[in-house]
């Protein structure tokens, strides 16, 4: 095991061999090396398989999904007829509504305050590769303005994010693109480990532990770019396929992340989905995570965390095994520095 600490930040990796029998060689066993890495933020773990391809090699084929088969409820003939206005002492004008984007209650119960968020009322298919930044800053801004009502009306709720499905790999029932917010009176299990770390970092050390992160891979295989105070990077010991991370410093909760902030994620967002198309990926889940009342006691920063899915085609595998599922390891056939490298590249020219 190896473990470098800098600026504050531990970066724990260990080597390991595995022996196999090689299927090219008549089953003649050979050593195969592996790496597992230590998350030094959520202290989650991930191992790195080499000389094997777990991505897809080509582009699934989404186009039927352009055309509305069977009913949706947030086409432009139906969303205003099926979707329903947030309370007036909530929400004044019933729905919130942003450029094309639209915000309305979740009929899931899924918190006791949350929302949807179409990202285009117009169209009913959003290719990955059709994602600019106008579409995305519109229906961030307009869920960001939904949860900074919640949390007006109801000063006990703090803890709040919003999250994104998109195709049913990631876990979307339907194929209309849209985001989800949770706001609650308890931190969702992830949000906690995050606030809690942030918290315990702050009172060791009296600074941010994302602040620091970034200031640890700053120069480093790692980081990407920012755009304005969001910092773009690859996390050391990724989730999932090309993870990316958008820390925003200039803010301590969702409630308080600016317009101009809420652009540059907006930026990095559509070039992150860019290259997920160009690398043949259709599929995935971001989450962008508050830190709650005591942000800024807690040093918190906003995180925003994208990770591809699998692809909508019969014959790929899951991206989630017992591996990622029972045991919170992620197995992994690409290196964070890959995608950094390949990502930084497209931030410089954008």
């Amino acid at each position: 095991m190896v473990k470098t600490i800098r600026n504050g930040i531990s970066f724990t990796e260990s080597e390991l061999v595995a022996r196999v029998p090689d299927v090219g060689d008549g089953g003649k066993f050979v050593e195969v090396p592996l790496v597992q890495r230590i998350d030094p933020i959520f202290g989650s773990r991930a191992r790195f398989i080499e000389s094997s391809k777990l991505m897809p090699e080509t582009k699934p084929d989404t186009s039927e999904l352009n055309s509305s088969i069977g009913f949706c409820p947030f086409c432009p003939e139906n969303v205003d007829l099926v979707t329903f206005p947030f309370p007036d002492e909530i929400v004044p004008t019933g729905k919130i509504r942003f450029g094309k984007s639209l915000v309305v209650p979740n009929v899931m119960a899924y918190s006791s305050y949350s929302a949807v968020g179409v990202y285009d009322t117009t169209r009913h298919f959003i290719g990955i590769d059709e994602f600019s930044p106008e579409i995305i800053f519109d229906v961030l801004s307009a869920m960001l303005v939904h949860a900074r009502f919640v949390r007006t009306f109801d000063q006990e709720v703090q803890y709040s994010s919003v999250n994104a499905n998109y195709l049913w790999p990631s876990g979307s029932s339907l194929v209309h693109p849209h985001m989800q917010s949770s706001h609650d009176y308890v931190p969702l299990a992830k949000q906690a480990t995050l606030i809690d770390r942030c918290a315990a970092h702050h009172l060791e050390t009296g600074r941010s532990l994302l602040t620091d992160l970034v200031a640890a891979e700053l120069d480093g295989a790692r980081y990407i770019a920012s755009i304005g105070s969001v910092h773009f990077l690859a996390p050391y010991a990724p989730s999932g396929f090309r993870e990316v991370w958008a820390i925003v410093g200039d803010a301590t909760d969702l409630i308080d992340i600016s317009l101009d902030s809420t652009q540059a994620l907006a930026e990095g967002i559509a070039l992150v989905l860019s290259a997920y198309s160009k690398w043949n990926l259709a599929s995935f889940n971001f989450a962008l995570t508050g830190g709650g009342n005591f942000g800024a006691k807690n040093g918190f920063n906003p995180l925003l965390r994208i990770v591809a899915r699998s692809n909508p085609d019969i014959q790929y595998r899951s991206d989630v095994t017992y591996f990622e599922k029972m045991y919170d390891e992620a197995m992994l056939d690409l290196y964070p520095e890959n995608t950094a490298a390949d990502l930084r590249q497209m931030f410089d020219q954008a």
